[in-house]
């Protein structure tokens, strides 16, 4: 197997070695079918003597001479793909751009220093770049001419380059100046002429059964071949820890263009370069890019200098480093695992909430940007905040509320940000779906987004992230990005090899700063969209309310940054019901629920078993009621027999002007099944709140809990407190009394409205199953 740097800089045929790669092109001068062989011959030897994954093949073959039938197995080699075929003279056209667009880009990356990119690869010790045999099987003299005019140009371009054109037709009527960028070979007879030189002596044709051989072995080398990858510690050391001051901006290193490390600069007012976008395909490297940004502005500045915002709309796996084994990231202030829309939308709140913060602490010292007050202020201490979005296209979806609200806040912020140190970096695989948030024009959001890395992608994404006329994201390999600075252009392209980020390096430089971490430096807020959500996380929560003048009902964790708990007043007041509609794990958010009471003041809970056998309830009731009588309530469970009987004793008690000490409070668990209730009963529910009688019940389904509460649904006026879980868009709207509402049911998630305390119905996470350590934390009083 040829090394790293070897490349097909000549091609034996027989006993003559023909100049390729680096040096020059090949012209076998004509048409018929023994002049295919000599094609085919110069195609494998350059197939096997460049190193595996260095070379691509791109063939045009117009008189349909099956030249490339051979390679075919080329066209299967995975994610590098080693062959590609040209289908007419329209793709010829446009691979024209791509060609010339690279050579340029290699003639950028040697900048002069050696004649051929194979002797800079050398000089380098590295493979820059890689290599390129376009193949021409067609009439020449026949082409349009603008295609003439093009490829005249990129055949004396092009081999010093690395790119080098093997062309299978007629040198009748062809320029002779334009003939000189070639070796000409004729056969003739079974003979090979190679002009200035003579006949090719041993010359054979290769067998066909050789030709396939090679491509498939090129292809099983290419895919077990593993070209040295820039390591991060080479464009990041790791020597020096937190030298760097971001008063005038964030730079961080992603990798090498050339000799050269390329450094990009976020806050650059002179270029007014605040913000990045990243894009690429599945499998070409995103994940590791992000990691290698993070960790490279992580080792340059403190935590006193910088503040990450990490969201991952997927699966959440780049940010788990981040916050484990105890240890977290000490620049994260919130990560966003399995993030969801409404996080997001929380997360861009709060950061405009610290820009109106800062911009009021500018206006007091008379200054108008953090550079500004960075140097009137030099002992102040105002990190600059980088928000990071992987998979942001997921947060518009769905066109609602919360995507319209995201995207205006979302413009709003790179417009804004920037006076006050914030900085958004955005990353998807595709993002050619939403122009009318993401259009390139300065009206649109990408108009504020000057600094754009493409990884490999598809044309159409090639022209979102960069520009309608740049496709350079399609001529890529994994691990390569173009860097471009200028909202695009084609010309500001930098075809950048980016650095490896090596899991081993990076724990141990995460493992340093942890242990360097200033001392006022506090865990992030993290959010994980599947983490069930258990009482005893709000434990603290519930010591401070236990010591207020009126008990507060838990619900469940907010979606925001801080996951505060969504709990609300449930005193002795008109109104003060609790209805949870819907399927899905209800027993544990109802346990929850009462617990929450519980543990405030000691109360009277009547448990109104109606299941009739359910698995989470039979398995838990015990150590639910315990938890009850630990607390100091009381907690006498009764069944269907027994609940109109209590119901009306309890309406007797109310009617009677005498009310419940203590709080008392009527837990109904399947009230669907509830068929006796007595005609009290909505009496009850609409008087019994101010008397300290409550209900904390549960229906399945929305017809059920009408029928029940009230003539013709009224009796839902008594419910401040509506919970849904698992239940129908349609009963949803229903119960939260919001035609427009956009709420889909989804697990771990409910929507809630408390018609006093909430202004409109929010999601949210519901409590989950008792648990050891819920058992633990809550097995005591308050």
């Amino acid at each position: 197997m040829p090394s790293n740097l070897a490349a097909a800089t000549t091609v034996a045929l027989g006993e003559a070695a023909i100049p390729l790669l680096g040096r020059a092109n090949i012209w076998v001068d004509a048409l018929d079918r023994a002049a295919v062989p000599v094609a085919q011959a110069v195609i494998q030897a350059a197939v096997d003597g460049t190193a595996p994954g260095q070379l691509e093949v791109v063939v045009f073959d117009q008189g349909l001479s099956g030249l490339a039938a051979p390679f075919r197995p080329l066209m299967d080699s995975g994610g590098e793909k080693i062959l590609r075929l040209l289908g007419d003279e329209a793709d010829l056209k446009a691979a024209l751009g791509h060609w010339r667009a690279h050579i340029q880009g290699v003639n950028n990356v040697i900048q002069g220093e050696t004649a051929t990119l194979v002797e800079y690869r050398r000089q380098v010790d590295y493979p820059v770049e890689g290599y390129k045999l376009v193949v021409l099987s067609a009439d020449f003299s026949l082409l349009d001419e603008g295609v003439r005019t093009q490829l005249g140009v990129l055949f004396k371009a092009g081999p010093p380059a690395g790119v080098s054109f093997l062309v299978h037709s007629l040198a009748d009527g062809v320029n002779p100046f334009l003939l000189k960028a070639f070796e000409r070979l004729s056969p003739w007879k079974g003979v090979v002429e190679w002009e200035g030189h003579g006949p090719i002596i041993g010359w054979s044709p290769p067998p066909a059964r050789s030709l396939t051989d090679s491509a498939t072995k090129a292809v099983a080398a290419s895919a077990g071949a593993r070209v040295d990858p820039i390591r991060f510690r080479d464009v990041q050391p790791d020597d020096r820890l937190w030298d760097g001051s971001s008063a005038d901006g964030l730079s961080f290193a992603i990798g090498r263009y050339g000799r050269d490390i390329v450094t990009l600069t976020l806050g650059d007012e002179l270029n007014q370069r605040h913000n990045l976008l990243v894009t690429g395909a599945v499998g070409q490297g995103k994940s590791n890019l992000i990691s290698v940004i993070v960790h490279s502005l992580c080792q340059r500045y403190a935590p006193t200098e910088l503040e990450l915002y990490l969201l991952d709309f997927k699966e959440g796996v780049t940010l788990q480093p981040f916050y484990e084994h105890g240890q977290y990231l000490p620049h994260a202030r919130v990560l966003g695992l399995e993030a969801d829309r409404e996080f997001g939308l929380s997360v861009f709140r709060c950061l405009h909430e610290i820009y109106r913060q800062r911009m009021r602490q500018f206006k007091a010292i008379g200054v108008q940007s953090i550079s500004e007050y960075r140097r009137a202020e030099p002992a102040a201490v105002m990190p600059r905040i980088v928000l990071v979005v992987d998979e942001f296209q997921l947060m518009f979806a769905e066109r609602d509320k919360v995507s319209d609200e995201i995207a205006d806040l979302l413009v709003k912020g790179v417009r804004l940000f920037r006076a006050c140190g914030i900085h958004v970096v955005l990353a998807s695989q595709t993002i050619g779906g939403n122009m009318a948030l993401m259009g390139s024009t300065g009206e649109g959001l990408f108009g504020q987004v000057p600094i754009r890395l493409a990884l490999k992608n598809s044309l159409a994404e090639s022209h979102a992230t960069l520009s309608v006329k740049n496709d350079a994201a399609t001529d890529l390999r994994v691990g390569q990005a173009i860097v471009n600075q200028d909202y695009g252009e084609p010309q500001s392209n930098c075809k950048t090899s980016i650095a490896l980020a090596d899991r081993d390096d990076l724990a141990a430089r995460r493992q340093r700063w942890w242990e360097n971490r200033p001392p006022t430096t506090t865990p992030p807020s993290v959010f994980e969209g599947s983490a069930k959500r258990s009482l005893a996380l709000d434990w603290e929560r519930l010591r401070a309310v236990a010591q207020t003048a009126g008990p507060r009902l838990f619900l469940g964790s907010r979606i925001e940054v801080g996951a505060r708990p969504l709990d609300v007043g449930f005193a002795k007041e008109v109104g003060r019901n609790a209805a949870v509609v819907g399927a899905g794990e209800v027993i544990p958010q109802l346990q929850s629920m009462v617990l929450s009471l519980a543990l405030q003041r000691p109360c009277h809970f009547v448990i109104a078993d109606l299941l009739n056998g359910h698995p989470v309830w039979d398995e838990t009731k015990e150590l639910f009621l315990d938890l009850l009588r630990q607390a100091g309530s009381t907690a006498p469970v009764i069944g269907k027999d027994d609940l109109p009987a209590a119901v009306a004793d309890l309406a007797a008690l109310v009617a009677a002007g005498r009310g419940a000490e203590p709080t008392t409070v009527i837990v109904g668990l399947g009230l669907d099944r509830a068929r006796d209730l007595p005609p009290e009963f909505p009496d009850l529910l609409r008087n019994g709140p101010a008397a300290g009688v409550h209900l904390i019940g549960w229906w399945q389904k929305l017809e059920s809990f009408r029928e029940q509460t009230g003539p013709y649904g009224g009796g839902e006026a008594n419910f401040d407190i509506r919970l849904a879980l698992k239940l129908d868009a349609g009963s949803a709207k229903q119960l939260m009394a919001d035609p427009l509402l956009e709420w889909r049911a989804a697990d771990n998630r409910m929507i809630v409205w408390d018609v006093a305390e909430l202004p409109e119905a929010v999601s949210a996470i519901p409590y989950s199953r008792l648990d050891p350590e819920t058992v633990r934390a809550l097995g005591r009083p308050a």
